[in-house]
């Protein structure tokens, strides 16, 4: 993500505009990219994209995509949108993690691993997104933020393979 998408998600951050609009953007772009493609074009004029945009885009949107397309950022919209999303988890004291699994683990054993996760990064709430991954042989593998909890049997034998070879 460059500087500059977070920049404009702190700003998107700053006007409060409500979630669903942002969701409703950020769906708009996806499901029909030749809006995104036109609101880019360099030879659509600026009083043109503003007609799309009036039409298009929720309310609460309108202001800030006028802005982007004003300052030629608008092909950025999905990296914005997710710095966005991230900003905006951060600023609640929401964690996203990830683990990946052999054999789902038990609801209590989930619940220590988000309040694990709770004091280790000082979160208030964190969002587990469980994936199961036979490759791992057994075990599992915590990801949150830029850490990595490896506690795979794939990743025990990498880890005493390359200690054995450091020898």
């Amino acid at each position: 993500m460059t500087e500059t998408s977070i920049n404009y998600a702190k700003a998107l951050y700053g006007l409060s505009v409500p979630g669903e609009a942002i969701c409703e953007t950020g769906r708009i772009f996806k499901n029909t990219p030749e809006i995104g493609k036109m609101l880019e074009n360099p030879l659509v004029s600026l009083k043109e994209k503003e007609q799309v945009i009036e039409r298009v885009f929720p309310q609460e949107m309108k202001s800030f995509l006028k802005v982007t397309c004003k300052y030629q950022k608008i092909d950025r919209i999905g990296e914005i949108l997710e710095a966005y999303d991230a900003y905006s988890r951060e600023q609640k004291g929401i964690l996203k993690a990830e683990l990946l699994y052999v054999t789902r683990p038990a609801e209590e054993q989930e619940n220590k691993m988000k309040e694990f996760l709770r004091s280790q990064f000082s979160a208030r709430e964190v969002e587990l997104t469980l994936t199961e991954d036979k490759s791992l042989v057994g075990g599992f593998v915590l990801r949150a933020g830029d850490r990595e909890y490896d506690w795979s049997l794939i990743g025990r034998y990498k880890k005493l393979k390359q200690k054995l070879t450091r020898r």
